[in-house]
């Protein structure tokens, strides 16, 4: 079979497990078993991050329990600075809206600073409530929460190319592939430069082995404009924060 052989070359050229363990489960074209009831879908209702943990770590009732209140605390602490700041976001909300109308690249670059700083300065508000969230599960269920993470970060890059449900299913299988190396790398050496190796790997595993000719193309295209409404956060949690 070509395919296998050019994987295989492929692979051994670039000298790393990773790919060959990815691309081997992206094309087994199987979930393990029990995983089907797992919310994989590109495009989901909003739920909590409290609903999340439980269906995608299986938490039993003392974790949910534990859960709950950690993330009560955390959500407290994040509605007190979107208090304080709403003024600050909303600001930084339209400045960035009219960039992008006006394409305007430079403003739309530092408006895209000004966010991903207020969003950093809110995160950092929580302290290490997230970190303590994640102290109640076990590792498996962390490797499991952090695949479902990258995951749905994941998906949102390729929703232009219209998934099918078991490209979706591949797709989520090398996302917990790649989640379990990048836990794996070493924190104290430079951990940026690896993390970026192994989602880059992850971007070309998908690319080849998953998508089609057709919609690799319709990823090329320029998008249309939508103007995005107001955010919609849960009470358990913001679901697309994931700590």
């Amino acid at each position: 079979m070509l395919w296998l052989r050019y994987l295989i070359r492929g692979y051994t050229m670039r000298s790393t497990k990773w790919l060959a363990f990815v691309a081997l489960t992206v094309l087994a074209g199987g979930a393990a078993e029990g995983r089907e009831k797992r919310g994989r879908r590109g495009k989901q209702p909003e739920e909590s991050i409290i609903d999340q943990l439980v269906r995608e770590c299986t938490l039993g009732e003392d974790q949910q329990a534990a859960v709950r209140v950690k993330i009560k605390a955390r959500d407290e602490i994040l509605a007190k600075w979107d208090t304080a700041n709403a003024e600050r976001m909303q600001a930084a909300e339209t400045a960035a809206q009219e960039a992008k109308d006006a394409n305007d690249a430079d403003k739309r670059k530092e408006a895209s600073r000004t966010l991903r700083e207020l969003r950093t300065e809110r995160e950092e508000s929580a302290g290490d409530a997230g970190a303590e969230v994640l102290k109640v599960l076990t590792p498996e269920q962390k490797a499991a929460w952090q695949g479902y993470l990258l995951y749905r970060s994941t998906v949102k890059r390729y929703r232009r190319a219209e998934l099918d449900e078991e490209q979706q299913k591949k797709i989520r299988d090398a996302c917990d592939v790649a989640a379990k190396e990048l836990g794996e790398v070493d924190q104290d050496a430079k951990p940026g430069k690896a993390q970026k190796a192994i989602n880059e790997k992850l971007r070309w595993a998908i690319d080849i082995f998953v998508l089609t000719g057709e919609q690799r193309e319709a990823l090329t295209k320029k998008p249309t404009r939508k103007k995005k409404g107001k955010r919609n956060q849960d009470a358990g949690g913001d679901p697309a924060e994931g700590f």
